[in-house]
């Protein structure tokens, strides 16, 4: 059996690392009356149709799984520096003990690149990246691979979900959005992988 307390201690860590704490708070009641699943079946129904589209999904509950992850991923790639799309993604990397982490230029290309995101929309098994993610729209176009860091909090059942919840987190909705899933990408960059690091932060 978990020990709750001291999950609950690594993923505020994780979290505090990784997005901004009023964003967190507000995250945790993305779930409406009109949603037809709950948290655990929209987590299952996202992994289905994510894989089903080629993505790669690993999920974890600490700080040690998503180390032991992303240094799996490097070791396939030929261990090489990972292009992130944003300074706190860096910082939380180098965190873990990733030393070879690097924030993204946008005339720089890398072979693995890693970034946040804003929802993973169940349905489809899509990932929506925004504007408002530093080099996250772009990462596709830098790279022959991607890590997707999220959280199980940010699943939501469908794109009415994810816009309404960009709208409540934001005064004004990100300039650009980009909804995509592994088989969509693959299709325009020749076998484009999406490899998803899912992080549990709900009891």
């Amino acid at each position: 059996m978990k020990d709750n307390r001291l999950k609950e201690q690594v993923m505020k860590d994780i979290r505090e690392a990784l997005m901004d704490k009023n964003i967190i708070a507000d995250s945790e009641a993305h779930i409406t009356e009109d949603n037809p699943y709950n948290n655990e079946d929209l987590s299952v129904l996202f992994a289905q149709n994510f894989t089903r589209r080629g993505g790669v999904m690993y999920y974890c509950y600490n700080e040690g799984d998503i180390k032991i992850r992303i240094e799996d991923i490097q070791r396939k790639h030929g261990n090489v520096i990972i292009g992130n799309a944003a300074e706190n993604l860096t910082g939380f990397l180098g965190h873990l003990g990733i030393d070879n982490c690097a924030t993204c230029e946008a005339n720089t290309r890398y072979p693995l690149g890693a970034t946040l995101c804003e929802t993973l929309i169940a349905e489809q098994g899509s990932i929506l990246i925004s504007s408002n993610q530093g080099l996250g729209l772009t990462m596709p176009t830098l790279t022959d691979a991607l890590i997707v860091l999220a959280f199980t909090s940010q699943v939501v059942a469908n794109w009415e979900a994810a816009t309404e919840r960009l709208r409540n987190f934001y005064t004004e909705f990100p300039e650009q959005i980009m909804v995509t899933n592994p088989g969509s990408l693959a299709q325009r960059k020749n076998g484009f992988k999406i490899y998803l690091i899912l992080i549990e932060d709900e009891d």
